[in-house]
């Protein structure tokens, strides 16, 4: 019943946890690939739902402070392989008997080990296949996060505690040990069936040479980001602050901000023009100070609006104008790969991610 309890908790869990880090991981696929490629994203976030089924496994459930003030100052199980003694001396198991071969199976003294073992062989499939690690680093680094798990444990999680609620068991590290190399060994016949992971890699820097709908989107959010890192620095100024940061910059930066470089995105001029260097500008007013200005415009004329309803409905019209507005130009940037403000300034972006391959096989 603990198990599924610590299950239940991981998964509702789980999708906070992936809104935290999405953000992060897009930003790291895009630098490193340039693209997002579907199967090593469910790989990674599968692997992410697993460390957290396995943590909650370890501290749930949490028992009431006063419920552990009776418990011994150290729970502590320091005799190696005490689990083959326990299971000899506790099991139902009569070989003679086929009959308790099930009760065998449903006995804390063989359930548990299993389980410990079984804990542990998604870690070793997942570091064999996705790392490519050598049995020695993968029993290192079962070993390690056994170990981390243990400590969580022994300092009565963290101290948050007064006393253990947990046995710190030596056995735990053996087992969850042995379950990396079983999940290993399971993946040297079982890698030969997936795609290896170097063909996933050398499909998302193919994919990385055309600028998706979402690189863009990243792309705008966060030079924004950026650019409002540099409004400190320029106390407040927002034009100084704008000024360097897409046009002085790009112009020394080989067509490039921070943001654009960081995500493999340069910007190309597809005529020798003025014209180029103004279409930052134009994003800004028409992304952002377009909208406001529709809102503040709005505003004044709500305010010489009597009705109330009538105030509420015209309100509510410009939001749903404003809101549509967003909807229509994603839609449009998602089925066109260039906006009509690129043909307008003779801009456009390509991909750096060659550039960046070429520059690593050098080195």
């Amino acid at each position: 019943m603990n198990y599924l309890f610590a299950i239940k908790t991981a998964v509702i869990i789980f999708p906070i946890l992936s809104l935290l880090i999405t953000g992060p991981f897009i930003l790291y696929q895009y630098h490193k690939f340039a693209s997002i490629e579907p199967l090593k994203t469910i790989i990674i976030y599968s692997f992410i739902f697993y460390l957290l089924c396995a943590y909650f496994l370890v501290i749930l459930p949490l028992p009431k402070v006063d419920d552990v003030i009776n418990n011994p100052d150290w729970m502590i199980q320091g005799i190696p392989f005490y689990f083959i003694v326990s299971f000899f001396k506790e099991t139902p198991l009569v070989l003679s008997r086929p009959s308790t071969y099930l009760k065998t199976i449903f006995h804390p003294s063989f359930y548990v080990v299993f389980f410990n073992i079984l804990l542990f062989v998604p870690l070793g499939m997942f570091l064999r296949y996705y790392k490519g690690y050598s049995l020695k680093k993968v029993i290192r680094s079962s070993l390690l996060l056994s170990l981390f798990f243990e400590f969580t444990q022994l300092t009565r999680l963290y101290g948050i505690y007064p006393k253990p609620y947990r046995l710190c068991d030596i056995d735990d590290l053996i087992l969850n040990t042995i379950g990396g190399v079983v999940g290993y060994l399971f993946m040297l016949d079982l890698e030969n069936v997936l795609p290896k992971v170097e063909k996933l890699e050398a499909l998302a820097y193919k994919k990385g040479e055309d600028i998706s709908f979402l690189r863009r989107l990243t792309l705008f959010f966060l030079d924004l980001f950026l650019y409002g890192i540099f409004l400190l620095f320029t106390k407040g100024n927002p034009y100084l602050a704008f000024i360097i940061y897409f046009t002085v910059i790009p112009i020394f930066y080989q067509n490039k901000t921070l943001g654009s470089s960081f995500l493999n995105i340069k910007f190309v001029k597809t005529k020798n023009t003025i014209l180029y260097y103004f279409r930052p500008y134009f994003i800004f007013f028409y992304y952002l100070l377009l909208p406001y200005g529709i809102f503040f415009a709005a505003t004044m004329i709500g305010k010489c609006i009597s009705n109330v309803n009538l105030a509420i409905s015209f309100y509510l019209f410009v939001a749903i104008g404003v809101f549509l507005f967003y909807i229509i130009n994603i839609f449009l940037l998602v089925i066109h790969k260039s906006r009509f403000y690129d043909i307008i300034f003779f801009t456009k972006l390509e991909s750096t991610i060659k550039e960046k391959i070429k520059y690593r096989s050098k080195k």
